[in-house]
């Protein structure tokens, strides 16, 4: 079986009182300024993704973690924060939100 077929053999067990997928999406607003909260909240956000990060990789003999996810600095009010938020606006329709952290066996990773 393939990942997609998977995939939707997954949604179509979700419940429509959860969500409903066959719903059109609604308009989703681009934010037009990023609050402090946001921001401090971002911040250590990526401060705990090092900690992680580091911790794994400076101890273990079995694994090795890697930032995956976005690591945009980019916020609303930044210039080029319309085109930043609706390319990942279209990556999140398309796959998701991709994890921050991967953690890979040591010998399975190159």
């Amino acid at each position: 079986m393939n990942y997609i077929n998977e995939i939707n053999k997954l949604i179509n067990k979700i419940p429509k009182s959860l969500i409903d997928l066959s719903e059109p999406d609604r308009q989703i607003r681009r934010p037009t300024q990023a609050s402090s909260n946001f921001i401090t909240n971002k911040a250590q956000g990526d401060w705990a993704e090092k900690i992680v990060t580091d911790a794994i990789n400076n101890t273990s003999q079995s694994f090795v973690a890697v930032k995956y996810g976005r690591s945009d600095d980019i916020i609303a009010g930044d210039d080029g924060f319309p085109e930043f938020f609706e390319e990942f606006r279209c990556e999140l329709e398309m796959i998701g939100k991709r994890p921050d952290i991967l953690i890979f066996r040591k010998e399975d990773f190159q």
